[in-house]
């Protein structure tokens, strides 16, 4: 096994330096990178490593607060270009999956099964979605695409804040943008937009403490799945860096599809707010959508304290 190096409480694997790979290209690290299990991190034997972290202080895992409240980072060019591809690969995301939950959900009533067989299809193909978008992000932003995820690393100290405000910024811009371009070609009125999987509630058959308590409690289950098998640097060795989407994938797929079967007037759970925010926003009707940002602010809030007293980065 390879020597380890500490920093405070935290251990690193240095088999890299993480800022250049042995092909030649270079990837700026990121500690809250939700594919690549860790590969991207800088590893304080690299002779770059306090000019690195002066400048990303998340390129290194568990940062001190001080480090991740620092609004320097505002200023930092390459941190805004991350975010820009957080905002496209959002949109262009919601725009994909707004376009099948929607015609998913009116296959409701076409079959003796009710919502299983959509619910089926619908969480099959964000298992694949999902992957496949935090493959071609992970690298360059980190592949979050979902202020969830970003949250979650936050509070878990893997980025900092302005990574974190500048990340939601765009990924909320993403999709709106990328739900009304769905409305532009669809061409359908706002009031036929409604009722998409994972946004919609039907207020009287559902409460709001209902699908609170449904977000909250499957944003739990999959960001615990995210960290163990996307953050988890010790599953590089497990599974490798490549695995790590497929399975982020296919925990979002269950959580979707047990919550879209199980109760008359609750869709499923949203999981990822933005991906509401934008549809919801091109039907106009923004009823109950507190739900999807406070049920996974909990989760987040919740796994961070978890991920403080029991951090990951120490054996």
């Amino acid at each position: 096994m390879a020597a380890t190096a500490k920093t405070g409480d935290v251990e690193h694997v240095p088999h890299h330096s993480h800022e250049q790979h042995d092909s030649g290209f270079v990837s700026r690290p990121f500690a809250g990178r939700i594919g690549g299990n860790q590969q991207f991190t800088i590893s304080p034997e690299d002779a770059q490593f306090d000019k690195i972290t002066a400048e990303v202080p998340d390129a290194v895992a568990n940062l001190s607060w001080k480090s991740s409240l620092d609004l320097r980072g505002f200023r930092d060019i390459e941190l805004w270009k991350q975010a820009i591809i957080e905002g496209v690969g959002t949109s262009l995301q919601i725009y994909i999956s707004g376009l099948y939950s929607l015609g998913l959900f009116s296959a409701l009533t076409e079959t003796s099964l009710g919502p299983i067989v959509p619910a089926a299809l619908g969480s099959m193909a964000n298992t694949v979605l999902i992957a496949l978008f935090i493959y071609a992000g992970g690298p360059v932003s980190g592949g979050h695409f979902n202020p969830f995820i970003t949250m979650s690393t936050f509070f878990a100290r893997l980025s900092t804040l302005p990574r974190t405000i500048l990340y939601i910024l765009f990924q909320c811009t993403g999709s709106v943008i990328g739900g009304f371009m769905m409305r532009a070609s669809l061409g359908r009125p706002p009031a036929e937009l409604r009722g998409v999987p994972g946004c919609y509630i039907d207020t009287s058959l559902t409460t709001a403490g209902q699908a609170y308590a449904f977000e909250t409690m499957t944003a739990s289950a999959l960001i615990f799945v995210a960290f163990g098998v996307g953050l988890d640097p010790r599953q590089r060795d497990v599974f490798g860096p490549a695995l790590s989407p497929i399975l982020v994938g296919f925990a979002l797929g269950i959580c979707t599809f047990s919550t879209g079967i199980v109760k008359k007037g609750y869709s499923g759970s949203s999981l990822n707010p933005a991906r509401c925010l934008g549809l919801m926003a091109a039907s106009e009707n923004l009823e109950y959508h507190y739900i999807h940002w406070f049920g996974d602010l909990t989760a987040a809030i919740l796994n961070g304290l978890l991920y403080r007293c029991i951090p990951i980065y120490k054996e």
